[in-house]
């Protein structure tokens, strides 16, 4: 049998704190992401919602990763840092986005 002889009692050691930084969403993330909102939105396919990224990919001159972190930011609020003619292109998602309910759980009380 193994006996306890030492007390002892866990203290939270004083030091630096380090903030980690956030990290950024890796392709499968961001790809599944842009997917589930145009789901969400469109009501249709995992293939019909990549589809449309694809489609938007390919008019606006941009990578598939591209038009759904273009998609994510939109649907997140992010404001781009700067005012490009990217950030006017969409549109036609804005208008999507904003059919969808702000908050799902603002209606709870």
């Amino acid at each position: 049998m193994i006996e306890a002889t030492a007390d002892f009692s866990l203290t939270p050691v004083a030091g630096p704190t380090r903030l980690i930084p956030r990290r950024r969403p890796d392709g499968r993330e961001l790809l599944a992401t842009a997917k589930g909102i145009l789901i969400a939105a469109r009501r249709c396919s995992d293939a019909q919602a990549f589809d449309e990224l694809l489609d938007v990919s390919r008019r606006h001159h941009l990578t598939v990763l591209g038009a759904a972190r273009s998609l994510v930011d939109l649907a997140a609020g992010s404001a781009p840092h700067r005012r490009t003619a990217d950030a006017v292109r969409f549109d036609e998602w804005e208008q999507l986005l904003a059919q969808l309910p702000s908050h799902p759980h603002a209606h709870a009380s």
